[in-house]
């Protein structure tokens, strides 16, 4: 949980820990080729293209872009219901 503590200061937890965490998110983005903004439109289509084909999404959409060689593998988490029949 030191990733959701990284703006705020834990007192229990030492600061390497959470220099760390911050470190490996920076290193994540930098490693592929997808910029932010890139990685938000991606995001708002995903959810646009659920509710195209009767899904609700539930929960935060998390897009991970991750370099594997020379290609870029992007791993998406969608939390998403069947919608109601109306």
């Amino acid at each position: 949980m030191a990733f959701l503590n990284m703006f705020g200061r834990d007192k229990d937890e030492p600061t390497a820990v959470t220099a760390d965490d911050r470190l490996s998110l920076v290193l994540s983005f930098q490693r592929s080729d997808i910029d932010e903004k890139k990685i938000k439109m991606f995001r708002t289509r995903l959810i646009e293209l659920c509710d195209e084909f009767g899904y609700d999404v539930v929960g935060h959409v998390e897009v991970i872009p991750q370099a594997k060689e020379r290609t870029t593998i992007i791993n998406a988490s969608i939390p998403v219901r069947l919608k109601e029949p109306i």
